[in-house]
């Protein structure tokens, strides 16, 4: 406890006196008492820039919401003295220590479990100090390579990885970061509040809530549509999602190397136990798709599946090796898989959409109007050429502009392919200029009027889900904004990006009991990570006159990895069917609806169900299991489809 003798007006930490929001006065220091200093000296498995500012803002009497201002101004204070020694102090050390870093931004541990991501305070008052302390670097004119020399020093001693990644990963991002610093004013908390979305953080720009502009036509009268008939006809479709194939995967290589975020290749360094062997058909800890694996899925599909009627892609070709892609290495991984894909399905029509990893560097798509040495026409280019092995020539124009389409499936059914790196927080692109990047959205929402003049049903088709953590909250509140506008005009919704196998649910967020509609999130062919590679098929209204086209059933296929690297042959299972595992009367919204409010009771056999087809049956995280934070985790990805409202979430947790 301080003593109140010394409870002053203001505070300090290492000599510095910073002034204390919502303190009466700001002239005398504060001094900590002995007991305190040794409590902060002598606890470093509590964060201890925090165990000092709770006292202080015990003994001031501050308001809670500034004790966030307070940490953040110690933080800054602290990288601030390692950008000038070139040395990580040892408050940063604890605070990095404290967060686990490296298991933050790879998605595992308590950071990452079977449910998503958990967030913290801390970790975004300490991502606002820390890039605030890089935007005044730039500011004043520190030299690029100075400052990337200090993020790789960062990167190493504060844990997030070894030298190896972060001297690669910084040196492939950095060009960009800094000219997008250089040419926006910003600050920490805005940048961390737009590309931290997922942990929690918030921006406080207004400038980051804008809106589109809808046609003009009125919504015409909602009817849900009819089932059915008995004997109807019907359409098979395929999901192939987040193939990620990685060419250089070597069987038997070290699956536990010291890059931790991708392993499994010759580079990969020394295998120290045979425990530590990548295992020939894949690995269920961070490593990608070798050929072979997916060319058996391939062939499975397509020796059991005879009557696809079409392939919906949903992107995500490239490996997890983040830290050492190149353009040209991408293009060719690309070229490789939709070679795979053509030689596999040669009659099947195939409608792809684009992935966060097909760029260089991962997850950087730019505006269409940055022009520099930073233009993505590389890519852009690149993939509507390949496209056009099974799109129209029609679209050629706006895929090379930005990577979405739209074209008509058979007389009657369009499909959009919706580029989401334009919502995805890891895009730095958007901390620039997030404002409908593409003016996609405005673009997306007349493709979806003439379809609705022209008595037209639409799949919507992208790799990162709308409601996922990681989506801008302005943007994904503006396409469901969008989607509940034309709800009856769309007749499925389909995604990929978070290699499990669920649903998503669309509330009107005007009568909020009311789903106006589900999105199907498919599973990965890749095992990254702790997975069984799998696919989805779904059964849907067929061609007929006045078919809803909607999803009437889907069928999930998995391949246990433990199994096949155990006997050497590859045996996929159909692990279940939607309505059948579910006991539901059909997949309408409603049924989807009553399924998830029926998972969210205690200790529900449904929820069990749920989860191991969540996680593909994959024994790593049947054995993990998944307790009730875990739990209400997942029932919230599965109940939110716009990242900026969570009321839905927040219901299901007082059940």
């Amino acid at each position: 406890m301080v003593s109140p003798l010394h409870a002053e007006k203001s505070w300090e930490l290492g000599g510095n006196h910073m002034p204390l929001p919502g303190a009466r006065d700001h002239r005398l220091p504060l001094i900590l008492s002995p007991q305190f200093r040794l409590v902060f000296t002598m606890t470093p498995s509590i964060p201890a820039i925090l165990l000092l500012l709770s006292a202080i803002g015990y003994a001031r009497g501050v308001p809670l919401e500034n004790l966030q201002t307070i940490a953040e101004n110690a933080l800054r204070q602290e990288f601030h003295k390692a950008f000038q020694t070139q040395q990580v102090t040892p408050v940063l050390k604890k605070v990095a220590q404290h967060l686990e870093l490296e298991e933050a931004l790879r998605g595992s541990g308590r950071w990452g479990g079977p449910g998503g991501r958990a967030s913290t305070p801390l970790f975004c008052v300490t991502c606002n100090a820390g890039v605030a302390e890089i935007i005044r670097e730039v500011e004043s004119g520190v030299a690029p390579e100075v400052i990337a020399a200090m993020m790789i020093n960062l990167c190493v001693n504060l844990g997030i990885a070894n030298l190896n990644f972060c001297e690669h990963f910084v040196m492939e991002a950095e060009p960009q970061l800094h000219w997008i610093l250089s040419n926006r004013h910003l600050t920490g908390k805005d940048v961390c509040g737009m590309m931290f979305v997922g942990f929690g953080c918030d921006t406080d720009n207004p400038e980051r809530v804008w809106e589109v502009t809808l046609p003009d036509a009125p919504k015409p009268p909602v009817t849900e549509p009819a089932l059915p008939q008995p004997g109807s006809p019907v359409m098979k479709v395929l999901h192939l999602a987040d193939t990620h194939f990685d060419p250089f995967y070597m069987p038997g290589s070290n699956a536990e190397c010291g890059e931790k975020y991708f392993c499994c290749r010759e580079e990969s360094g020394v295998v120290e136990t045979p425990e530590a062997a990548a295992g020939y058909w894949g690995d269920y800890r961070n490593c990608d798709a070798p050929r072979w694996l997916l060319e058996a899925i391939f062939s499975h599909i397509n020796e059991t599946h005879k009557d696809l009627d079409l392939i919906l892609w949903t992107g995500d070709l490239i490996p997890h090796n983040v830290w050492n892609t190149s353009r040209e290495g991408n293009l060719d991984i690309i070229r490789q898989t939709v070679q795979m894909v053509k030689e596999y399905f040669p009659d099947t029509p195939v409608f792809p959409a684009i992935g966060n990893h097909e760029s260089h560097p991962v997850n950087a798509f730019p505006q269409p109007y940055i022009e520099n040495e930073f233009d993505i026409s590389w890519l852009y280019d690149e993939i509507s050429a390949l496209w056009a092995t099974w799109l129209p020539a029609d679209v050629a124009a706006s895929v090379t502009y930005s990577a979405f389409y739209s074209t008509l499936i058979k007389p009657g059914l369009r499909i959009l392919s919706i580029n989401t790196n334009y919502c995805y927080g890891f895009n730095w692109w958007i901390v620039y200029d997030d404002v409908d990047p593409a003016s996609e959205l405005e673009w997306m929402a007349q493709e979806l009027q003439k379809a609705e003049a022209a008595g037209e049903k639409v799949y919507i088709m992208s790799h990162i889900p709308p409601g996922h953590d990681d989506c801008s909250k302005t943007w994904s509140h503006q396409y469901n904004r969008i989607v509940l506008r034309y709800e009856s005009t769309i007749a499925g919704l389909f995604y990929g990006h978070t290699h499990k196998d669920h649903y998503m649910m669309f509330y009107d967020p005007d009568e909020s009991e009311r789903a106006y509609h589900v999105g199907y999130v498919a599973q990965s062919q890749t095992p990254y990570h702790k997975l069984n590679p799998g696919y989805k098929v779904y059964t849907v209204d067929g061609d007929y006159q006045g078919s809803s086209y909607r999803v009437l059933d889907h069928e999930n296929w998995i391949l246990d990895l433990d199994e096949v690297n155990e006997s050497n042959e590859p045996r996929m299972y159909l692990l279940y069917t939607a309505m059948e595992a579910y006991g539901l009367s059909d997949l309408t919204p409603a049924s989807w609806s009553g399924h998830l409010h029926q998972m969210s009771e205690p200790n529900s056999t449904l929820f069990e169900d749920f989860f191991r087809y969540y996680t593909k049956a994959a024994r790593p995280y049947q054995q993990e299991g998944c307790d009730e934070e875990c739990k209400q985790t997942l029932l919230c990805r599965v109940a939110v489809s716009d990242t900026s409202d969570k009321t839905h979430c927040d219901h299901l947790r007082t059940l």
